[in-house]
This record gives structure tokens, sequence and C-alpha cells, in this order.
């Protein structure tokens, strides 16, 4: 952030961030028109003031899972302007203050993670606790939907599986995955 020259660069990055989508340095270079060192650098800088946080893959034992690059979330997730990708916003930075809390005054390893194979199924979160996994969460702004996702790491995790919907008014289950209204979830996370 010394260089000020550069905060029109650091400004652009800024708006090129897109909460949810898998980081590619690559693309943000040469969207850019800087070398991967430069971009590397500002997204660090960025992630130190906290602008956003980085939520990291989880491969465990799963084959064909995805396994470097990292999703990015704003910590301020009224600046997404997508309702969906806000809704999804707001529950990562929800779950990542779960963990924060778990590892200040419970001595946890709790993290969160998300879940992505080479096939394209994916999970937003899971929460890991000692370095095994506890809890897929799926989101859902609007319509239930993407249950056949969760399901399926579910199974292969065996772990439970929540989706928090937006639109929910009830608690129901569907195919072994708990749909919670969005009030619920996010109001039973410490």
């Amino acid at each position: 952030m010394t260089r000020i020259h550069q905060l029109p660069g650091v400004e652009s990055l800024m708006d090129m961030v897109s909460p949810g989508s898998l980081l590619s340095f690559n693309a943000l270079r040469q969207g850019l028109g800087v070398n991967a060192a430069t971009a590397r650098q500002w997204l660090d800088q960025l992630e130190r003031l906290h602008f956003f946080f980085r939520v990291e893959p989880f491969a465990g034992k799963l084959p064909r899972a995805l396994r470097h690059a990292a999703k990015l979330y704003l910590w301020d997730w009224s600046y997404v302007a997508d309702p969906e990708l806000r809704f999804e916003n707001l529950v990562a930075c929800a779950l990542l203050r779960w963990c924060h809390f778990a590892q200040d005054w419970g001595g946890e390893d709790l993290e969160l993670r998300f879940v992505r194979d080479k096939e394209r199924r994916s999970v937003p979160f899971l929460l890991v606790l000692d370095g095994k996994p506890r809890l897929l969460v799926g989101t859902a702004a609007g319509e239930v939907g993407g249950l056949g996702q969760l399901r399926y790491f579910s199974q292969r995790l065996r772990v439970p599986a929540v989706l928090a919907a937006g639109a929910s008014k009830a608690a129901a289950e569907s195919a072994g995955v708990k749909v919670l209204p969005a009030a619920a979830f996010l109001a039973g996370i410490p």
C-alpha cells in the first residue's frame, strides 16, 4: 500500500473480485495487465486490510477433488450486488465467525472450507473440526435447489448436510438434507 501510484490498479482489482467464485491469479493478472507476483501482492494486502477472506478447498480422501484454488468472500457482504451471491457471502461470514468463536473460546480447530470436484459438483461450505469434516452447508436465497450435490458429498464424506434457504418458512428434510429457513440457521450459529 506504500506505492500510491498503483492505487488505481488495486481499485480495479477490488472491482474484479467476485465473491464465491474460484480465485484465478492468471485471470486477475491478465485483466489488470500486471505480472502474477504483483496480483498476489495486491490480493495479500487487501486480505490484510480485511477487504475479503479466503476459503480453501477440502480434498481429504475425496477422489478428483479440487485441491488448490481458493474462493474469496467479502467481509462487507452488503457490497455484493447479486442477491444469490450476497446471501452466500452472508452465510460465509456467519460460518467464519463461528470458526473464530470456536477457536477463541473453546480452543477447537474449526475451519471453514468448501468442496468441489473436477466434475464441477460443489458445496459452498464445509466445517472441518481437527481435520475431519463435520457439516456441509449449502445456500439458496430463493427457491430450494441444488440438493443433489449436497446429498452426493454428504454420502461421500459421511457428514450431515444442511441447506440454509432464504425463501423457506419451515424446517424440512429432503433426501437426507435438512432444509432450514435462513433466519433459523443463522440464529443457531454461536
